[in-house]
């Protein structure tokens, strides 16, 4: 369910979100929240403190925690610069907690990332490790200089961030009290809770298919074999193409979920025209072999012309920028073609070899009464064709003219009742700590020590002030920070932690010296703000979740003010959690155009070969494109908006 997941390896987008991680590890992480009527209380944050040491010990794949324990406390004696965790010294009185909570309240830093400004929430915020089997991601990254080293390196899976989120979830849970509620958010818990659903969801699908085929096959037969037989062929069918999707390596995701589910229907189709006409002939002359032989020769073209368009309709989609739904198109088409074999010599042979009885007269005349239905059926299309061509004519134009109203729309989070712990979790960090995801800006000054430049640096802060300052209806900035906040620590501390002197020194030359004491102090906290050259500066923003299309202007009001203030001055890459959700919606969309068309296409070609009529077979495109435009008609009116599921 990671959302790397959804586009393919070549996509440059991903492969500029990988290049980042390879520099500065992962972007995404855990927040564990905390609510508290007084965080700066002794039993408060012995509690805090006992939920920080808990997690830092048991979760897995970790490569870095922070929280206002281990929380960098930048400060001077003397002339020694000192790097150390805000709570190294446990405060022992009143007095030393009050002097914790000013410095606490007064970091820029802190604020709306580890602590809100009531102080009633404080965060605990886990890093996983950029690659699998390495504990410390960061010492393969970009302060690596054996780039053999990291050939073979593969970026942490989607299956061990879910780990580390559910034993995140568990120790949460544990340490939940009241007065000290503990609950997760951040993109990769979201992920995982969908993946849970998802979980369930498939399995209460395929049950609910294979009731509702049962009872419905139970009313059409009336009797075991007419259940029986269809839901084993199906079955089968379907899990020789799972199986097959295992063989290859390709996993189940968001969009592929529904193949289960789909194949069942779809696959069910094809057996009961087989059937219908077996049981209809052998009730007649009581001879399996020629009940058979009737019902492949009445049917077989029917269901092989069927599966073949069907097939060719979803192959459409394997070129589909989005890489799930392309593994749908090609395994959903996989799966039809295994259920047509099947169908076509498997159930056969199982017809004759099984011992099946001629049905009761009483369900006999039933097929009669069925055929009477649907000859006057057909007796009245015909009767009365202008007035139905008119009138689907109508319903046609009145849809396509209600389907141009419906919105694209990737949302993740919205697929999740109100009520979701997932969902409240995220909202309330939006609301109160002003953020869960973020965008990643990369500012590369393609030279060696091309930030020892105090002008530059100021610029980055600039960027980052009047970002924050961003605020409307639809979005807001929640917080900026970069390497200019290091400097400006260092810089306040060599000034006898004078607040005024919180800025970047003037002097160019005393940069890489700032930088060189901060090193010496101990901290490994410039790893993840800029390159071993320090040619390259990360600058991160922490935005609200939204739907990915919101992201857009936002994204477009932030490049433009980047680029307004540096210019040429360095190059500029977009990158994190936010550009990539947008990239997914932008590929949904076009890949949803391209694939109808192709599907239309193709399937329109396919059925003038098969009918052997151009005209004929363009009239029967029209019951298959008619349901597609009354379809996104009525969800226009239902106010259902067209997403990845929606869309397939």
């Amino acid at each position: 369910t990671s959302t790397e997941g959804f586009l393919h390896q070549n996509d440059p987008a991903l492969l500029r979100y990988e290049a980042f991680k390879e520099q500065f590890g992962q972007d995404e992480k855990i927040m564990v929240v905390v609510r508290g009527k007084n965080i700066f209380e002794f039993e408060f944050l012995k509690k805090f403190k006992s939920l920080h040491v808990e997690l830092e010990n048991s979760i897995p794949y970790l490569t870095d925690i922070t929280s206002l324990i281990n929380a960098r406390n930048t400060r001077g004696e003397g002339d020694r610069l000192i790097v150390e965790d805000l709570l190294e010294n446990w405060p022992q009185n009143e007095q030393e907690l009050e002097t914790v909570k000013k410095l606490a309240l007064n970091s820029q830093m802190y604020k709306n990332l580890l602590l809100n400004s009531e102080a009633t929430l404080a965060t605990i915020i886990l890093e996983p490790n950029a690659y699998v089997g390495s504990q410390d991601s960061n010492e393969l990254e970009g302060f690596s200089d054996d780039e053999s080293e990291q050939e073979d390196l593969v970026f942490l899976t989607d299956k061990s961030k879910s780990e580390m989120v559910r034993k995140a979830n568990a120790i949460a849970k544990e340490f939940s009290k009241e007065g000290f509620e503990v609950f997760i958010a951040g993109s990769l818990a979201v992920n995982d809770y969908i993946k849970q659903t998802i979980q369930k969801d498939i399995q209460k699908f395929i049950k609910l298919v294979l009731l509702m085929m049962a009872v419905f096959l139970f009313i059409i037969f009336r009797r075991i074999s007419g259940v029986i037989l269809p839901i084993f062929i199906v079955l089968i069918s379907l899990l020789t193409t799972i199986g097959t999707m295992v063989l290859v390596n390709t996993s189940l995701t968001l969009p592929t979920q529904i193949l289960p589910s789909f194949l069942l229907a779809v696959g069910i189709g094809a057996t009961v025209h087989l059937l219908a006409m077996f049981f209809k002939h052998f009730n007649k002359n009581g001879s399996k072999e020629e009940a058979i032989s009737f019902a492949l020769g009445h049917s077989g073209l029917a269901i092989i012309m069927t599966s073949l368009t069907t097939a060719a309709g979803l192959l459409s989609f394997s070129t589909a920028e989005i890489a799930p739904i392309a593994d749908l198109g090609v395994f959903a088409a996989i799966g039809i073609m295994i259920a047509l074999v099947n169908t076509i010599f498997l159930l056969p042979a199982m017809l004759a070899v099984l011992p099946i009885k001629v049905a009761k007269e009483k369900h006999a005349q039933n097929s009669l009464k069925m055929d009477k239905l649907l000859i006057s059926i057909a007796d009245f299309s015909i009767n009365n064709a202008k007035s139905i061509t008119i009138a689907g004519l109508v319903i046609f134009i009145a849809s396509l003219y209600l389907a141009t109203g419906v919105k694209f729309k990737h949302d993740p989070l919205s697929w999740q009742p109100e009520s979701s712990p997932i969902r409240i979790a995220t909202q309330t960090v939006d609301r109160e700590l002003k953020g869960s995801v973020t965008m990643e800006v990369i500012l590369d000054t393609k030279k060696e020590n091309g930030l020892y430049n105090s002008d530059l640096l100021n610029k980055i802060d600039k960027i980052r002030q009047k970002a924050e300052s961003i605020q409307n209806e639809k979005y807001f900035v929640g917080k900026g920070w970069s390497v200019v906040e290091v400097l400006k620590e260092i810089h306040r501390a060599l000034h006898e932690n004078n607040q005024k002197y919180y800025a970047i020194t003037d002097n160019d030359a005393l940069i890489p010296q700032e930088f060189l004491l901060f090193e010496n102090s101990g901290s490994d906290d410039l790893e993840d703000l800029v390159d071993s050259t320090f040619s390259k500066a990360r600058l991160t923003f922490k935005l609200p979740w939204m739907e990915a299309g919101e992201y857009e202007e936002l994204s477009q009001e932030l490049t433009s003010l980047i680029k307004e203030e540096l210019k040429d001055e360095v190059e500029i890459t977009i990158t994190g959690m936010v550009p990539l959700f947008q990239r997914t919606l932008v590929a949904a969309m076009d890949s949803m155009a391209m694939s109808y068309a192709m599907a239309f296409i193709l399937i329109s070609i396919m059925m003038m070969i098969l009918l052997g009529s151009v005209k004929v077979g363009a009239v029967s495109m029209i019951p298959n494109v008619l349901p597609v435009v009354m379809a996104l008609g009525f969800m226009y009116i239902a106010g259902m908006p067209l997403d990845i599921f929606t869309m397939l």
